[in-house]
């Protein structure tokens, strides 16, 4: 995608973000979220390992990471909390930034009811409890925030798109196109989003001349193109592609697959497939292509 104006170049100073709060307030949608965004996120690593983590991954290999911190953490006391903010803000600055997220408990319940997971503070099935004593664990700690988010009203997109705002993050993240080609007879990819049976088309295997050939070759895509139902065929592809990538993108979706497949694998597929990687590049749309039988 093209460079977006609207993103604060000052995000890109931004090397550690620590995430505080309570369990299910929100911190495990914040971590899926930033690590969209291009953090490496680690969620619950003992207090006693992160300056070693940090010193590893921030000061030698240069990521950014976001690191989760809550009542599960290994060594969680709130003096040790507070000291670890503390050495970090006063060692990296601006260049860390403290999230707490919070949300009413009466909402918290819900999300677990819904869910049907265990708190993991509970006790003999007593929520009302471990949220209480969760609340008190975290009391104070949101005095060293640098943003304070309530979570209470918002859904997981409306939510991401807030944080990643108040980060100086784009809040529309690029969705990645992920493209492929197979053979039908080696299976279905997995992970993909959208699979298309190129069968249809004409076959370049039955053309002496193009058999030993690829789509990677300009005959066998002049052969293949020619079909009388190709350019319609790419046309809805790239029309259900323009419409699924923008609604990816508001939900904070990382990545669209999309799957050409014909019976080797090795022509029609690779062709379609090639197509659409170029149509990508002209509209300036991230993308990988690979091709699984080639």
């Amino acid at each position: 995608m093209a460079d977006d104006p609207s993103i604060n170049k000052d995000a890109a100073d931004v090397r550690i973000i620590v995430v505080i709060g309570p369990s299910g307030a929100g911190k495990s949608t914040a971590l899926n979220a930033l690590e969209d965004a291009g953090f490496s996120a680690v969620d619950n690593m003992p207090l006693s390992l992160i300056d070693q983590y940090i010193a590893l991954e921030v000061e030698i290999a240069k990521r950014r990471i976001v690191l989760a911190v809550d009542m599960r953490t290994t060594g969680f006391e709130k003096k040790v909390v507070k000291g670890l903010i503390q050495n970090l803000k006063s060692k990296f600055m601006d260049a860390c930034q403290i999230v707490y997220i919070h949300a009413h408990p009466s909402e918290i319940i819900k999300r677990y009811q819904a869910t049907r997971r265990y708190h993991p503070l509970v006790k003999a099935g007593n929520l009302n409890e471990a949220i209480e004593i969760d609340f008190a664990a975290m009391d104070g700690l949101d005095a060293f925030a640098d943003i304070i988010l309530d979570s209470t009203d918002s859904d997981p997109s409306g939510f991401r798109a807030i944080l990643l705002s108040r980060l100086g993050l784009p809040a529309l993240n690029p969705v990645p196109l992920s493209i492929s080609s197979f053979s039908f007879r080696k299976g279905v990819p997995e992970a993909v989003d959208y699979v298309f049976d190129t069968r249809f088309l004409n076959n370049p295997h039955w053309q002496e001349e193009l058999r030993h050939l690829t789509g990677i070759d300009r005959k066998v895509q002049d052969f293949v193109q020619a079909d009388i139902g190709f350019q319609s065929f790419m046309s809805n592809v790239i029309q259900i592609i323009e419409l699924v990538l923008p609604a990816l993108q508001r939900t904070g979706r990382p990545q669209l697959g999309v799957a050409f497949g014909c019976t080797g694998g090795r022509h029609r597929s690779v062709t379609s497939a090639k197509y659409l990687a170029s149509w990508a590049t002209e509209k300036q749309i991230k993308h990988v292509l690979e091709h699984l039988e080639l």
